[in-house]
């Protein structure tokens, strides 16, 4: 069922992302007025000045309590404790000390009725006290967004504005002023999420359907195959077309790639761990359309034995996550965000299925998450050289984007 926003907008009805916004961005209630000082009766300040600052005034009162210093603000938390334990020593009779001037019986009682008095007010007051009006964080509205135009991975708060902080909390109104340049950009953002949720296109974008590999033409991947820290593999045994880097690395990626040595089906076969250098990415899927995707994929382990897959130590644990490919992402490093870790069985492939969000130039990104780090290419033999742990990436395929009904429910 359409919202009636969007029904509205469709219809021809004037629209301003505005209106969202306003809707989406506020929360809340003003804050209640609490008991203050002025509130506070005079006969507690008659008993207190007539039996108590003989010892509690001055600048070194008794117990380190002045209470002609008090404030009588009950709403402060740590005023209010200080006048509780008063309380108590006048209702226990050690307060006014025995060599002092008593009170008398109806003194004491008319004191301590008036103290609990308040101190039940204060109690109500701060039960009864909402937050002040504050607009939501970033984070909160995007998450706002998502669940109101049906976009479980619409990504909004990296394009907003930080939020900032107020006694060590981010969700205090202190902290979420609405300046004009908050306005400007939430409005942006606005924009954005109604460009993709009011479907300009009498049919849905085409579902594309590819089984893809790790290692492609261009990435950064093969790099890493061509120099020992990782293999390629077919039935679980080295690649005969494209053998283990030993003391001499294969050389040429591009001569390999235009012999299609990356297009042939094999397994990648990796023992390094992503570092600064090196973050292994799907990267022949670029999303075009934000939409729902159907990702598969098929993992396992092994030991490898200076160019032989033997039996290895266990089932190891891959890492798939999203990857946002930005324009200041050097050396690999785009914001990401984990989507799972998968089991990758000992020597028996183990196919995983998720169902993910992705926005537009965004691609699927792979990690061995269990693995030690190693560096290959660095040591004498390289991959023939080398004893350890290894996890093989059978393949990846990407369905989408995925409509169960058009235009979407946004």
């Amino acid at each position: 069922m359409r919202t009636p926003i969007l029904s509205a907008a469709r219809r021809g009805f004037p629209f301003s992302p505005f209106l969202m916004l306003v809707g989406a961005w506020f929360s809340g209630m003003w804050i209640a007025s609490p008991a203050r000082a002025d509130d506070f009766p005079a006969r507690a300040d008659a008993f207190i000045g007539r039996y108590c600052v003989e010892c509690h005034a001055g600048d070194a009162p008794a117990g380190a309590l002045n209470l002609t210093r008090l404030p009588r603000d009950l709403h402060d938390a740590e005023h209010l404790r200080r006048w509780v334990k008063l309380y108590d020593h006048v209702a226990s009779g050690q307060m006014p000390p025995a060599d002092s001037e008593q009170p008398t019986a109806d003194e004491r009682a008319a004191l301590l009725s008036v103290l609990s008095r308040e101190f039940i007010a204060a109690e109500r007051a701060a039960a009864d006290e909402t937050p002040r009006l504050r607009r939501l964080t970033r984070a909160e509205y995007e998450h706002t967004i998502r669940d109101l135009f049906d976009m479980p991975g619409i990504a909004l708060a990296g394009n907003l504005p930080a939020d900032g902080s107020a006694h060590g909390f981010d969700k205090h109104a202190e902290a979420l002023d609405v300046s004009h340049v908050n306005i400007a950009k939430y409005l942006e953002s606005a924009d954005h999420v109604l460009d993709y949720a009011i479907a300009t296109r009498p049919n849905p974008p085409t579902i594309q359907q590819r089984r893809i590999s790790l290692v492609n033409r261009g990435g950064f991947v093969a790099h890493v195959v061509m120099n020992g820290d990782g293999v390629l593999l077919k039935d679980k045994r080295p690649d005969p077309e494209f053998p283990p880097a030993a003391e001499q690395n294969h050389l040429d990626q591009g001569a390999h790639e235009r012999w299609g040595s990356f297009r042939n089906g094999a397994t990648v076969g990796l023992f390094r761990h992503e570092d600064e250098s090196f973050n292994p990415y799907f990267i022949e899927h670029v999303t075009i359309y934000p939409g729902r995707y159907r990702v598969r994929t098929s993992l396992w382990s092994f030991q490898w034995d200076k160019g032989q897959v033997l039996p290895g130590r266990g089932t190891e644990a891959g890492r798939l996550s999203v990857v946002q490919l930005t324009g200041d992402g050097r050396g690999g490093q785009h914001p990401s965000y984990v989507l799972g870790y998968f089991d990758a069985p000992d020597t028996k492939a183990l196919e995983h299925e998720l169902h993910v969000w992705l926005n537009h130039n965004e691609i699927i990104g792979f990690n061995t998450a269990s693995l030690a780090p190693t560096a290959n290419y660095a040591r004498p033999g390289r991959a023939m050289a080398f004893t350890g742990p290894g996890i093989a990436i059978d393949w990846l395929d990407i369905e989408g984007p995925l409509h169960e009904v058009w235009p979407p429910r946004g």
